[in-house]
């Protein structure tokens, strides 16, 4: 799915060719307006755009600032002017740019803009499965030492040569960011492949970044980053989750794959370990439905985590384990929950080591398990149940039996997968009306978006397009229209003047509130106005 970007300080223009391409669109392509250069420029700093289409002459930002502000932020998005004025001078300057992608005159008319816009947007899905193509596996033993690394809780001061050994790209003086992905094991039959298209996709898109992508388990990718400038930006976090979540829509287009994101904050080496431990106690407490594109920020999260990792510092083999289970609690039956018990704790399953279960091991999968129930919010039931479990274990209960432990696992994590089952069938109401009720209470802010609302619930935007259309049947936008125009009913007939109600529905100017409005009403806010107040035709 590509993301396409209107600016120009006329709004009749912004709001006709958005219709127009919403039309020719539909869900395949999210469409953005802005009507100042200074608003697209904020815009970009958190999305990425894959095609913009801009005025030149504008009162705040002109096009040759946004152009070039474009290329440093997304070097890959192709740069459509729309102009007025036939500049030949303004043409030269900015064919200078690598985004530069054509010079329109608005009189040659809608139909020759659709065209060059179409041309463009199938040209950026082109090179985007290039790029995957090209895509290349980093230096092995580098990954293999950080990911032994992360797998092992140790830290970065326990492998003193690997610095030297290693050829890293990225500077291990100076901090890092993480982002942590997940996906589910019977999506992806040959990881290395998806390794090899993340790759070629995060090294076209982003060539400001120097970046390490690892796989610590099965099911898992971290990815480090760091800006190839030391001075960096203050805008970094936003960025690195706008470039993350394209990415992340790019790969479920091309391959179907669905990776969950959470975006970590920067952090040194020696921090990683913790980290990385961080990001995967805020996917399991957040994570509701395998079909869901998840990307989350950790800040959004950090102050009400459940625990602190403790997964971390168990085998690779038990550590496997949690992951597996996590993910069927979400997705799995009672019986593929007692397979994996069985491949893991079985005869030869290798986790049963003198006859005993470890007890940093039983701790685990409580920690697992409550984070599951408060996530989900399953009931205190539940957790009433699991308290005696670990009551009984503290009291040394079934210590010596690990067998008998283990059928209360299976019999529980059964039971949790029975009510997840009964209770997947309400989640999406449940959504649908958290976003309606955010959409009545921040109704009147300029930025109220699909892209805000993607960020508000943690989903990606075209998922959550998607999800919201399916369910709905109509569009998230046209959703926002109708409480705008409701909104704007009320306070046109309170007397407000236009001006107000433009700015108090989150329109930028009162022209694009009055195109707006008569769009829908056929009628302009006065003339409303007249036709329902007595005597307002006098005043």
């Amino acid at each position: 799915m590509q993301t396409l970007l209107i600016v120009d300080d006329e709004p009749n223009i912004v709001e006709g060719l958005a219709s127009q391409f919403g039309q020719r669109y539909g869900d395949s392509v999210i469409i953005l307006k802005s009507f100042t250069g200074e608003h697209a420029l904020r815009i970009l700093q958190s999305n990425k755009v894959d095609v913009i289409l801009s005025d030149v002459r504008m009162p705040d930002i002109d096009g040759l600032e946004l152009i070039r502000e474009t290329e440093r932020l997304w070097p890959g998005t192709h740069f459509i002017f729309l102009s007025g004025f036939d500049d030949f001078e303004y043409i030269h300057r900015a064919s200078k740019y690598s985004i530069y992608r054509g010079y329109l005159l608005k009189t040659e008319g809608d139909e020759v803009v659709m065209e060059k816009v179409d041309q463009e947007i199938r040209m950026c899905a082109e090179e985007l499965r290039a790029e995957t193509e090209r895509g290349r596996m980093r230096a092995f033993a580098q990954r293999a030492a950080l990911e032994s690394m992360l797998r092992g809780g140790g830290s970065w001061r326990d492998f003193p040569m690997q610095e030297n050994a290693l050829s890293l790209e990225l500077d291990t003086g100076r901090p890092v960011f993480m982002v942590l992905g997940k996906f589910l094991l019977h999506q992806a039959a040959e990881g290395m492949q998806i390794l090899q298209q993340l790759n070629g996709l995060l090294a076209g898109q982003a060539p400001g970044l120097s970046f390490e992508l690892l796989l610590p388990e099965e099911g898992t990718l971290v990815w480090l980053l760091q800006e190839r400038n030391a001075a960096g930006r203050q805008s970094a976090g936003n960025y690195i989750h706008a470039l993350f979540e394209a990415i992340q829509q790019q790969i479920d287009d091309a391959c179907g794959l669905a990776v969950s994101m959470v975006v970590g904050g920067a952090c040194g080496f020696d921090g990683i370990v913790e980290k990385y431990g961080r990001l995967n106690d805020i996917y399991y407490m957040i994570y509701r439905d395998a079909g869901k594109l998840m990307i989350v920020d950790e800040t959004d999260y950090s102050d009400v985590l459940l625990s602190q990792g403790s997964a971390l510092q168990e085998r690779y083999q038990f550590s496997t384990f949690i992951h597996k289970l996590g993910q069927l609690l979400h997705t799995g039956t009672p019986e593929s929950v007692r397979e994996l018990f069985g491949q893991y704790f079985g005869a030869s399953g290798g986790l049963l080591q003198c006859g005993r279960l470890h007890s940093e091991q039983q701790l685990t999968l409580f920690t697992l398990l409550l984070s599951f129930l408060r996530e989900s919010g399953m009931g205190s039931a539940y957790e009433q149940e699991l308290a005696h479990m670990l009551d009984d274990f503290l009291h040394g209960v079934n210590r010596e039996e690990p067998e008998a432990f283990l059928e209360k696992a299976v019999l529980f994590c059964g039971a949790l997968c029975r009510q997840r089952a009964e209770n997947e069938a309400h989640s999406t109401e449940a959504v649908i009306h958290r976003i309606h009720l955010y959409i009545e209470a921040h109704i009147e802010d300029y930025n109220l978006s699909l892209t805000e609302l993607a960020r508000m619930t943690g989903f990606n935007p075209s998922y959550l397009s998607r999800l919201y259309r399916a369910h709905t049947g109509r569009k998230l936008s046209e959703y926002i229209d109708e409480v705008k125009l409701r909104h704007a009913r009320e306070l046109i007939l309170s007397g407000e003047l236009v001006k107000n109600v433009a700015e108090r529905t989150g329109f930028a100017s009162p022209s694009a509130f009055i195109l707006f409005f008569k769009r829908n009403t056929g009628r302009t806010p006065r003339q409303y106005f007249e036709e329902h107040v007595p005597g307002a035709e006098s005043k």
